[in-house]
């Protein structure tokens, strides 16, 4: 289950990032195709238009290259990477000032598309290019700096254009996050019980039953029960109760971690699953969360709250409701014969 849910977490990131590299080639060609006919009818074919032409191809061909491999990630980055190294530094150098926003939505395409553990050795590299342009700019400008009225339209006008790219690639990204947070707490709520955070049972039987499927495969269950809860709801409230399934709970899932699975069965009622056939692993472990629950008490309320548990081995063509039922017989019997022990 675990398996199935990160796939799924992995396929919803690779759609998302799909459509991001969808909307960044479908618009950065869109915009680079504006300035190159903004820049032929302003220049004629010169430099500044044979710039943009060469960088309007290259981003066609690796995005053909993406579009058609379905792997978008180094794609992306090329594109960003000639965005950011080269054609916005070269537009600010030809036109100076007015187009000094280019600078700043390169920093900003930096941030939504490469990935964080690089972010900042790109930044440091951008802004060191970024310098030398305006310092190379300021000193030695280009013979596009003084553009006349048409100019300056058309730069702003692909100006804006790039601005309304990075901010929708911005939205779509903060948007991409909070799916996958939304999807993350829903398959969280979905398997797991909200007070202790363990398991909830609808996923140990899930589990249970793939581990079933398996040929040859045996395991043990212990079904776990908090001695006279009620008279710990009586005696110390419902809110100290919650806190003693609370504590249970960690207690299982720390005594668990690596050796199978922690579920609320229902009630006071708790579910351990052990992937290995090893009886003396569940002895241990059950005098372990014995223990734990035990000092929690003593240290809370100076009393002693036990636990008492039931436990099965699983093996081949054994039915789950049979195994559940026998296992349920083992815990009631522990209860009936003085309660903080284990029968098997």
């Amino acid at each position: 289950m675990e398996e199935q849910e990160k796939v799924k977490r992995i396929e919803l990131e690779q759609d998302m990032s799909w459509k991001m590299y969808q909307i960044l080639t479908i618009t950065a060609c869109t915009a680079n195709l504006i300035g190159t006919i903004c820049n032929f009818c302003i220049h004629g074919t010169k430099l500044p238009t044979i710039l943009c032409g060469i960088c309007l191809l290259m981003i066609v061909i690796i995005g053909i290259v993406g579009w058609t491999s379905k792997k978008v990630q180094i794609p992306a980055v090329l594109i960003i990477l000639l965005l950011v190294w080269f054609e916005f530094p070269y537009l600010y150098y030809c036109y100076g000032d007015a187009s000094i926003v280019y600078l700043i939505l390169g920093v900003v395409g930096l941030a939504i598309f490469f990935p964080r553990n690089v972010v900042i050795v790109s930044f440091t590299v951008t802004l060191l290019e970024y310098l030398v342009i305006m310092m190379s700019s300021f000193e030695r400008p280009s013979v596009w700096r003084n553009m006349d009225e048409a100019g300056k339209i058309g730069t702003t006008l692909g100006s804006f254009v790039f601005a309304m790219i990075f901010e929708l690639l911005r939205s779509y990204e903060e948007q991409r996050k909070q799916l996958l947070s939304l999807s993350e707490d829903l398959n969280f709520a979905a398997n797991h019980d909200p007070l202790t955070r363990l398991y909830n049972r609808r996923y140990l039987v899930n589990q249970v039953n793939e581990w079933i499927c398996k040929p040859g495969k045996n395991f043990w269950i212990v079904l776990m029960d908090v001695d006279d809860f009620k008279a710990v709801n009586d005696t110390y409230g419902h809110g100290y109760g919650d806190d003693v399934l609370r504590e249970a709970g960690r207690l299982m899932l720390e005594e668990m971690q690596g050796k199978g699975i922690a579920a609320r069965f229902g009630g006071e009622e708790f579910m351990l699953v052990f992937e290995r056939d090893d009886r003396e692993q569940v002895l241990h472990s059950f005098r372990n969360i014995q223990e734990g629950l035990k000092r929690y008490s003593q240290n809370t309320r100076q009393t002693d709250i036990t636990i008492s548990g039931g436990m099965e081995r699983y093996e081949a063509d054994k039915q789950l409701d049979l195994l559940f039922t026998s296992v349920d017989r083992k815990l009631y019997t522990a209860k009936n014969n003085g309660k903080n022990r284990i029968v098997e």
